[in-house]
């Protein structure tokens, strides 16, 4: 039986060692000799070598190659922006009308540059320094030929305040020298200018006409203009003959007024109102404006006497434009109301929002 209490140990006791019994080794069971047993001492870890990067002659004949294509390469190009085998020894100028060629290509100062280290920039802004010059194009015709292409300003119309009178292009900017404007060009009055501040003409006028005209608006309408006038205060007014004037203001809601002036047009054709209409104003959107001439005045001349009429008898109750008995006044018959005629020397406003 076994015994309970083998592995009781009293305080301060240490258990007991077993004796381990080690088994023979095969060398010592063979010569029945224990192996010999060495030891070293431990030493350092050996550092691992750097590997050094190994260049065969083929990657050093190929860098010394590229080294060499880089310094013939840079010493090309000094030697042709330096030398006089890419010389500029011709300046073609075409486009020009009112500027000379001589004056062209003086300005632009290339004649004897290096066509590699061209300076169209520059030679560009001095051509568009010239007065009559809007653009210009410069382009290398290799290897020793500038092309300079020019756009010369074209004159649109004449902008008149009082006696000045000057010449404007589409954008209204003033032309000190420019392609004559053609015979048909239209000439903007400005009234009540201020004329000695000298003319300087509206551009959002000088816009909106070039866009009537061109637009091809009077061709629709089957009105031709015969003058366009300028306020301050009323912007553009167009003047036709046969017609009524028609105030443009500015060139805002060009569609709109447009279409409200082509449909007006029509109907007052098909439609002849009683009274005549002076004016179509187009400046309020929506509500487009009719007004009459203003009623003319008479100027009073001397009186002759005339005989007294008999006296007449009244048959009926007198209503209006009926004599009254006694040579009396004869009361004025009423206008009657039309919807959308002006009345005289007033307006009417058509349409509405």
């Amino acid at each position: 039986m076994r015994n309970p209490f083998q592995n009781l140990l009293f305080p301060g006791q240490q258990p007991a060692r077993r004796s381990v019994s080690r088994r023979a080794s095969l060398h010592e069971a063979r010569y029945g000799v224990a192996p010999r047993r060495f030891e070293t001492s431990r030493g350092e870890t050996p550092r691992p070598r750097a590997l050094q990067p190994s260049i065969s002659f083929r990657g050093l004949a190929l860098i010394a190659g590229l080294v060499a294509s880089v310094g013939l390469l840079s010493g090309g190009t000094w030697w042709l922006a330096s030398s006089d085998a890419l010389r500029v020894q011709h300046v073609r100028v075409t486009g020009t009308e009112v500027v000379s060629v001589e004056e062209v290509a003086n300005a632009t100062g290339l004649q004897g540059d290096s066509m590699v280290r061209l300076d169209s920039k520059g030679a560009g802004d001095a051509v568009r320094a010239l007065p009559s010059v809007k653009d210009v194009r410069i382009t290398r015709d290799w290897l020793h030929t500038v092309n300079i292409e020019v756009i010369e300003h074209q004159a649109f119309a004449y902008w008149q305040s009082g006696a000045q009178r000057i010449v404007v292009d589409e954008e209204g900017r003033a032309l000190q020298a420019s392609k004559p404007a053609p015979h048909t060009a239209p000439t903007i009055v400005e009234l009540g200018a201020d004329v000695a501040k000298g003319a300087h003409a509206d551009t959002d006028t000088v816009r909106l006409v070039a866009r009537l005209l061109g637009d091809g608006t009077f061709g629709r309408v089957g009105h031709q203009p015969k003058a366009y006038l300028f306020r301050a205060d009323r912007g553009l007014t167009v003047i036709a003959d046969g017609h009524p004037d028609v105030i443009f203001g500015d060139s805002s809601n060009y569609e709109f007024k447009v279409q409200s002036w082509a449909a007006l047009s029509d109907r007052l054709k098909n439609e002849p109102p009683k009274d005549s209409v002076q004016e179509i104003d187009l400046r309020f959107g929506r509500n487009v404006v009719l007004r009459a001439p203003a009623p003319s005045t008479v100027t009073p001349g001397p009186v002759s006497a005339t005989p007294t009429p008999p006296p007449v008898t009244p048959t009926a109750t007198p209503g209006p434009g009926t004599p009254t008995p006694a040579g009396g006044t004869t009361k004025p018959a009423p206008t009657p109301a039309v919807g959308g005629t002006p009345a005289s020397g007033g307006a009417t406003t058509v349409g509405g929002r």
